[in-house]
């Protein structure tokens, strides 16, 4: 005979108010779910960015100069041949050395609108960065500079090119990046100047760089892509990107306009530019965690080479980053543990304290399956309420936080959670606070089926 859900659900409640450790489980159930969703969630989170950071190219080069010595065709060839040197580029020419007024952007018809209303009122920068070697952006809207002509370049996804200090500036009303791919740009070094950094080498006591200032030519460049701006990867969100076809041409003709005779030996400036020897490069590992390896290899053979990569993110990050996921991880694994034993304790109690109930039950004709659903809908009582606890707690902080960090620093976007990650691991506790007591109640369901109808008297 089929018994209704009500039964259940009357026998459940009943137990529920008799059982010692019920508000055991309920909260340890909702720790366990917010263990599982917020823990999860941010662990998640700084972990991928820290392995964006460890993948991006300027985190994985390091800065090779000829002070020490020239760097010939030899020498290349030589750190090449080191273990996990995944290649070595020439990165003479602009490379962010310097900022450029933005003109103004206009779209092919030369009509203004909104943003360029922006950008002329704004007193708008940029910084010009050359792509090195295989060195690639994400692009999410148009196309990549591989098959671009010259004169083309990438705006990040996140354009604010308003403040000198902005990493630090909270609720910053970014430009959406897609919307201006189409357009042309207009850019002049600062202050109508270009301030170029060179190297130069007459002997080992007379090498260094020093830097020349150039008159700055007017730049139109074709928007034809958007590149995802990332905390954790180069180019912050006033870099616009160029091929390295486009940063050589802008530098020569910047060197041009400066009366800068490109053929003369006596300039230290024109020897720079036609001796590769003397230009620096940068030398990529093919794994962030080598790039102290490949450092002693390279200084060992005696050449100039930076003691670390570009810092995108700060390196406390990076161990913050690792520490948290590794005590995220436990911490969630303990309350699952703990939550497991009180819940077999729970159900051990259970069965002891109610032998003459079940008894009786089977007395009356209850057979063990209607008796072990009982006792699983007991469980899953408890369970289900500490999740609904904890999901509601996790959802609301993840809201507030969600909220601060939008409106925060560009470097607390690090910090944000997507809404489906979330639900993902809402949905995960979920599965684990019901298989758990599914599992515990039938590890002990040997126990209830040995309890008799003359156990009823007990």
């Amino acid at each position: 005979k089929v018994m209704k859900y009500s039964y259940y659900r009357f026998l459940s409640k009943a137990n529920i108010k008799g059982n010692k450790k019920s508000t055991a489980v309920v909260v340890l159930t909702c720790m366990l779910v917010i263990a599982c969703t917020v823990i999860s969630c941010f662990t998640f989170v700084t972990e991928k960015a820290v392995n964006e950071y460890k993948e991006d190219y300027m985190a994985r080069a390091l800065s090779l100069d000829p002070w020490f010595t020239p760097i010939t065709d030899e020498a290349i060839a030589a750190i090449s041949n080191v273990d996990h040197v995944e290649s070595v580029d020439d990165y003479a020419g602009l490379q962010s050395i310097c900022a450029f007024d933005i003109l103004d952007i206009q779209s092919e018809d030369g009509k203004t609108d909104e943003v360029d209303e922006r950008i002329k009122n704004g007193n708008a920068f940029t910084y010009i960065c050359g792509l090195v070697g295989d060195e690639k952006k994400t692009v999410i809207a148009g196309e990549n500079l591989d098959d671009s002509p010259v004169f083309s370049c990438l705006v990040p996804s996140m354009f604010y090119p308003f403040e000198d200090d902005t990493y630090t500036a909270k609720d910053l009303d970014y430009i959406d990046g897609t919307s201006l791919v189409g357009k042309t740009i207009t850019i002049k070094g600062f202050n109508g100047n270009i301030d170029l950094t060179y190297n130069y080498y007459n002997s080992e006591e007379d090498a260094g760089n020093d830097y020349v200032s150039l008159t700055s030519p007017e730049f139109k460049l074709k928007i034809v892509g958007t590149y995802y701006s990332s905390v954790t990867e180069s180019g912050t969100f006033f870099d616009i990107y160029v091929s390295r076809e486009t940063d050589l041409l802008m530098t020569k003709m910047a060197l041009e306009d400066s009366g800068v005779d490109l053929s003369s030996d006596y300039s230290e400036v024109s020897r720079w530019w036609n001796d590769p020897s003397l230009h620096s490069y940068y030398v990529v590992v093919d794994d962030y965690d080598y790039w102290p390896y490949v450092f002693n290899q390279v200084y060992e053979m005696g050449y100039d080479i930076a003691g670390a990569p570009t810092q995108i993110i700060k390196e406390s990050t990076v161990l913050m980053a690792g520490l948290f996921g590794t005590v995220g991880r436990l911490l969630t694994a303990a309350i699952l543990i703990i939550t497991i034993i009180i819940l077999i304790q729970s159900s051990i109690a259970s069965i002891k304290e109610r032998k003459g109930q079940i008894g009786l039950l089977k007395a009356m004709g209850y057979k063990d399956r209607q008796i072990f659903l009982s006792m699983c809908l007991e469980q899953l009582t408890m369970t289900f309420k500490g999740f609904l606890i904890g999901g509601v707690c996790s959802a609301v902080f993840v809201a507030f936080t969600n909220f601060i960090f939008t409106h925060g620093s560009y470097q607390s976007l690090i910090y944000i959670i997507d809404w489906k990650m979330f639900i993902f691991y809402l949905c995960v506790s979920l599965a684990v606070v019901v298989f758990v007591p599914l599992v515990c109640q039938l590890i002990l369901h040997g126990k209830m089926k040995k309890i008799q109808p003359k156990d009823a008297m007990q």
